[in-house]
């Protein structure tokens, strides 16, 4: 697999078939529209269109998307994690008709809901005012009474707490003017009128504030507290009769939730033209389309160029363009699901290397090393397959499953040789079933207790040096595999100097020590060879860096190369004891949940069993697409990536609630 190759368009048509043109390629989906730099003096007559139409569409955008969100307690549609997305024809999404009447629907809806919350704010109004008029219902004068020539009439609340009799003992003490109506009461107040003497009124109200009362404004209501908490009783049935239209409204959209839906989808690609369209350059008669699209297309773009009568420019991208040049990676079905890897890092440069087709196997592999388990991985295959039978996801969520369903494959096989099911999950079992049962399962090779069907090649817990080596040597893969990329990639570039210098002493060296320490042991010569590739590499790395700095500076070189070179490779392999780690942690939490709830017997031992290792599964999903993941950024691709690509990124068709079938538009 590759990195695609691209072509930079450029091309100058009439600005009345500019829209027209926008979306027949919007229906190829390949060509993605950039913005023109660098334009000769002559063209600058060109300037960047208006956004009045983005305005536009984004509302519009706006208002089918609130509409569905109220909807969406209404509808009855068929949904769920396994429901696939409905299929419409492109033509059905991009019905004109269809789309108004959808628009229509919605703003009703919203129009709806935007007059039931209105009315809520006034209904808790009205609610609030009857509340406020209750303790007053009993009481048979007008609340907006102010008195007579002589008397003043006032209201007053005071706390349940204090006794009438205090009340009355006060006024008594003030004045002998004065006639008290007790009205109602609430759960903190109690409430009265009193009409006294003007005379007397000042000394009345000071000695009743004095003592807690206070005296409450009435002003705006007209008429008894009776009649008014009538007229407000009337409001609100009014009310309610309002909102019973209104939600009928709502209800009666509601099936129409799925054409609203159709039609959002609709209002995201006019979004999505618009935006394209903002990238252009006009005048008042043309405009200028600058792009990029890839070379297996160019006969289908050149056609549709042709067919709008363009005048255009097509050619290869200079290498000064390269950083502006969008990357589409070419891949098969093992090698896509982990464009989601690399883009989560950072897409290559146009002129470095697809690391997929190098990273898939690694990644796969170091996860099933790492959940190596039967039981997990079975787990992950089946869901990750039935999702994928079931609700045809694409794109990235797509991708992420089919990754996750081969590493689900790969934590069989490891799991395979480990024996591991949810852990011990199958001894633990027999021992509380029977014992004797014990004996269908067979041990690991190297000893110990049987714990599957076949003879296990190695247990993880109990066989931690052998796990520890088998992390380091799959390290040592990934890192050569690294180099060796990264020295191909040298020798394309005549750089072979820095290769030999590199990639190459490096090789001599980590394999001569490796054979001069270990070789003897095997073969007295394997010792010797060691030891000239030892030195062969030290002197291929001396002789480099001699050349580089064309002096004895070259020696200084020379010794910073070896320090940062030893110490970086030893801490790269060393990063690969987190397999090691992963593996053995996994493991371990499996048995300690199944041997806890084994204490306990046979229902209790499935329960926890069954709880602890879909904790230990999850946790497990996590850590070890995490490690997974930081060994390929930082140990593999240190070695020979080149990133700060942009992702491919054409003008196409992209819905969130249909599958489009591509047809005319």
């Amino acid at each position: 697999m590759s990195i695609v190759k691209m072509k930079h368009l450029r091309a100058l048509g009439l600005r009345e078939g500019r829209s027209k043109l926008l979306r027949r390629l919007r229906s190829m989906g390949c060509v993605e529209i950039d913005t023109p730099d660098e334009l000769p003096q002559e063209w600058d007559f060109l300037s960047p269109p208006d956004g009045d139409e983005l305005a536009h569409h984004l509302g519009e955008a706006d208002e089918l998307s609130a509409a569905i969100g109220i909807l969406k307690g209404y509808g009855k549609e068929k949904s769920g994690l396994l429901t696939p997305l409905p299929q419409v024809a492109e033509e059905t999404l991009f019905d004109e008709d269809a789309y108004r009447k959808a628009l229509a629907a919605a703003r009703q809806v919203n129009e709806a809901r935007s007059a039931l919350n209105a009315q809520q704010a006034k209904r808790s109004k009205l609610e609030t005012q009857l509340h406020a008029l209750e303790p007053w219902l009993e009481l048979p004068v007008p609340l907006d009474m102010e008195g007579t020539a002589k008397t003043d009439a006032m209201f007053f609340s005071v706390s349940l707490r204090l006794p009438r009799a205090a009340v009355v003992e006060r006024l008594d003490a003030a004045t002998e003017l004065y006639d008290l109506t007790w009205a109602g009461e609430d759960k903190e107040f109690r409430y009265f009128l009193l009409l006294v003497h003007k005379s007397a009124a000042q000394d009345v109200q000071a000695a009743l504030l004095e003592l807690g009362c206070a005296r409450l404004n009435l002003r705006g209501w007209s008429g008894t507290a009776a009649e008014n908490h009538r007229a407000l009783k009337a409001r609100l049935t009014e009310l309610d009769q309002e909102a019973e239209v209104l939600q009928k409204t709502i209800e009666d959209n509601a099936q129409r939730v799925f054409d609203l839906k159709v039609a959002l989808d609709k209002a995201n690609q006019e979004v999505g033209l618009e935006r394209a369209k903002a990238r252009l350059l006009d005048s008042e008669r043309t405009f200028l389309l600058d792009g990029w699209f890839p070379v297996e297309k160019e006969s289908e773009v050149k056609a549709v160029l042709d067919e709008f009568g363009l005048a255009y420019e097509i050619a290869d991208p200079a290498e000064e363009e390269y950083p502006k040049v969008p990357i589409q990676l070419k891949s098969n079905k093992l090698t896509d699901p982990f464009t989601v890897v690399t883009a989560m890092y950072s897409m290559p440069a146009y002129d470095g290397v697809d690391p997929n087709p190098f990273m898939a196997p690694f990644f796969i592999l170091f996860f099933g090393f790492m959940m190596n388990d039967i039981g997990y991985g079975l787990l992950m295959a089946l869901g990750t397959a039935i999702f994928l039978a079931k609700a045809k996801p694409k794109g990235d969520k797509g991708r992420m499953m089919s990754m996750f369903f081969m590493c689900g494959i790969s934590s069989i096989f490891w799991g395979s040789l480990t024996g591991s099911f949810f852990g011990d999950f199958f001894p633990q079992l027999f021992k509380l079933i029977n014992p004797e049962l014990l004996n269908i399962l067979k041990p690991p090779v190297g000893g110990g207790d049987p714990t599957w069907f076949w003879p296990p090649l190695f247990n993880p817990v109990n066989n931690t040096i052998q796990v520890m080596i088998g992390s380091m040597a799959l390290g040592v893969i990934q890192v050569f595999t690294g180099m060796a990329i990264s020295m191909v990639e040298k020798f394309k570039r005549g750089e072979a100097l820095d290769a030999l210098s590199n990639e190459v002493a490096w090789y001599c060296i980590l394999i001569g020590a490796a054979l001069a320490i270990a070789g003897p042991m095997v073969a007295a010569p394997l010792g010797t060879v060691g030891l000239v590739l030892l030195f062969g590499g030290l002197a291929l790395l001396l002789v480099g860096n001699l050349i580089k700095s064309k002096g004895l500076g070259g020696l200084v070189g020379f010794g910073g190369a070896i320090y940062n070179g030893v110490s970086g490779y030893f801490s790269d392999i060393l990063s690969y004891l987190r397999l090691m780690a992963l593996m053995m942690a996994g493991a371990i939490i499996a048995q300690v949940f199944n041997t806890l709830g084994a204490v306990f017997g046979l229902v209790p031992f499935i329960i926890v069993a069954l709880i602890g290792n879909v904790l230990n599964l999850v946790l497990n999903l996590l850590g070890c697409y995490v490690h997974t993941l930081r060994l390929q950024c930082l140990e593999f691709f240190g070695r020979f990536y080149k990133d700060g690509g942009k992702a491919f990124d054409p003008l196409a068709v992209h819905t969130n609630y249909v599958d489009v079938i591509k047809g005319g538009n």
